[in-house]
Order: structure tokens, then sequence, then C-alpha cells
């Protein structure tokens, strides 16, 4: 009697030919387990439209939060394929991925007071969040933040390198007109405000090697370029690097000092070169004009090289094109695509 009120037990996913098993809660993707349980599953916007947490459903049942038809072309909808941020799974599976998942951080959820709101442009600010427990993460990767009654969880990248104590995170945050948490976070001092921290997530950060190093960053996107670089380890700081930042007018413009410092103190050469695409002619802007595009197409010896993109998807995409014309292959190419979510949930 009653045996309809008993919760359900957590099913299982079966990763091919890797020996790693996924237990998932009820009520949980795919996607929120394997990170809970630390587990390195590829993912970028969690929303369904990136594409990114591809798998192939060998076999089993699910149901999705919304058709993985939507962020999937129909050849690789027809062939299995389906999206773990969408996954929710009604039997144990059995899955393929492309990549080994590897043991990462596991996500971990702390509570924190907003402890400094500086303005960085006119719509940006760096906001600083003391932990009541620190947060282990790497540069480049992103956390979630929840301020209870305000708006849903709402990500960013962290833009400071991880310390000793890992007590104190930076986020740069742009403001989204009709933002429900940004609009609430620009609106008056926040100072003292709880906020809950979740992470961390995400893949992107610097790889292994001695090749040069390309970034490409527009607005807010600059956050875990400037994390991943602060952070690098003695090695990285003898690769040159050219990073390239696009905006869109002088007054979007940030990081110019942050960046001075790290030139200060790479080994190798380090440039910082914005680009603005909609700077007024007769203004007395003498930097770069135009699309960062532009100026990849002018970078020597490109197809050695390691690419790191952040930001809109229009100017990613872009940037991935341009790349890939002057001869970088797509394994050299690492992307962060910063995905607005006020376009699935007011942000």
């Amino acid at each position: 009697m009653f045996s309809f009120l008993k919760s359900k037990p957590p099913t299982t996913a079966s990763v091919a030919d890797q020996g790693v098993f996924i237990e998932v809660a009820r009520g949980k993707t795919l996607l929120e387990a394997a990170l809970e349980q630390g587990l390195s599953f590829p993912h970028n916007c969690k929303v369904g439209t990136c594409g990114t947490c591809l798998y192939r459903l060998d076999g089993g049942k699910i149901s999705e939060l919304t058709s993985s038809a939507m962020g999937l072309t129909q050849e690789q909808f027809q062939a299995g394929y389906r999206l773990a941020c969408q996954t929710l799974p009604k039997t144990d599976l059995t899955i393929t991925l492309d990549e080994a998942l590897k043991r990462t951080q596991p996500v971990v959820e702390v509570g924190g007071r907003v402890a400094s709101l500086a303005h960085l442009t006119h719509d940006i600010v760096e906001l600083r969040v003391d932990l009541d427990e620190p947060i282990r993460f790497q540069p480049g990767q992103y956390a979630e933040l929840l301020i209870d009654g305000v708006a849903a969880w709402r990500s960013y990248s962290f833009a400071n390198p991880p310390h000793a104590s890992n007590a104190s995170v930076h986020f740069h945050v742009r403001l989204v007109p009709g933002g429900q948490f940004t609009g609430w976070l620009f609106a008056a001092s926040r100072l003292g405000q709880a906020v809950r921290v979740r992470g961390p997530y995400g893949q992107f950060g610097l790889k292994p090697g001695a090749s040069p190093i390309i970034c490409v960053a527009g607005g807010s996107g600059l956050a875990p370029i400037k994390c991943m670089l602060e952070g690098a380890s003695p090695e990285a700081r003898r690769r040159p690097v050219i990073v390239l930042f696009g905006a869109r007018t002088e007054r979007d413009i940030y990081g110019l000092d942050a960046f001075e410092a790290l030139k200060n103190t790479w080994e190798a050469d380090l440039t910082f070169t914005p680009i603005l695409s909609a700077e007024p002619a007769d203004s007395s802007w003498t930097g770069g004009r135009g699309l960062v595009t532009d100026y990849i197409q002018t970078i020597p010896d490109i197809d050695h090289a390691q690419a790191y993109l952040c930001g809109p998807p229009p100017m990613v995409d872009a940037a991935e094109a341009a790349l890939s014309k002057a001869g970088l292959t797509s394994d050299r190419i690492f992307a962060d695509r910063f995905f607005d979510k006020s376009r699935v949930a007011a942000a």
C-alpha cells in the first residue's frame, strides 16, 4: 500500500568502453549527475543550445526537458545522439562518449556574501564574493550564483586565479537589458548580500604545450582569459601570447592595467590589442578598428598556435571560422561561448 509514495532509486548510466558509471538521482539530468560526481563531462551552456554535451544513447529509456533535436543536426538525432543537459533517465542507460571522462573537482555549493562591486565599464562590474568555505577550481572554469528571491542560478567565469584559500572569488558581470539578476545587481549597493555559489564547472583552460597562444575575447569574455593567464605556470609564461579584445566603443574597454601587469611578469612577448567595431570615425581613438576576425588574418605562423576564444557565440563562431581559414586545425581551438540565458529565462 502507498508504494507510489516511495522515492524511486537512482538510475545508472554506464559509459561504454570506459568502465565509468554515473549514478543519476531522480529529477537530475545526466549532466548534473556527472558534474556533481566530479566527472569531466563535456558541457558549456547547459540549456540545450550549444550541443557540447553530446552523447550517443545505446540502451535504456529517457525523457527530456526539451527535445535534443533542437540542439543537434537531423543526422545526429537519427543516429541516436542526445544532449546530457536535457536527459532525465527513466531506466539504467548505456551511453557512448567521444572523449574519455576524467575525475575533476566535484561540484560543491557554498554560501558567501557580496564583498565589493567595482565598475569596469558602463555595463560590466567586477563582483567579489567572500565565501564561507573555499571552492577549488582551475583557471578558465566557471561557477553558478544564486540570490534567493531574485532569479534562478546564473553562470559566470572566475575572473581571478585560485589562491591558497580560494575564500574570495571574483566574477565579471555584464548588465543584461531587462535581466532579473543583473538588473537587481546594478540597481543599488549590494554589499553584504548573501549569495550561493556552486561549482566549479567547465573544461576551458590553458592546455599544455610550448606553442604560441592566441586569445580572442569579447565583452565579459575577457574574465576567463585574464584568469587563465594570471594563473599560468612558469613554463606557460615562456609562450608568446596575443590577446585580441573585441569591443564596440572605447568606453567598453577594460583590463588595460591587468594586462599591463601581466606583460611585466610574462617571460615571452605578450600583447593586448583592443579592437573597436563601432567607435565613431571622428573620435580620438588611434587603436584597432573593425572586427577581431580582421586581425586574426594578420597573425604570422598561426598554424601551430593554440587559440582560446571567449565571449558572445557570434563572435566566437566568426573567430573559429577565421582561424580555420588561416590554417589552424580544430584540435588547437578551444572555445567558451557565453550564452545569454535570458533567451531561455530572464537573466
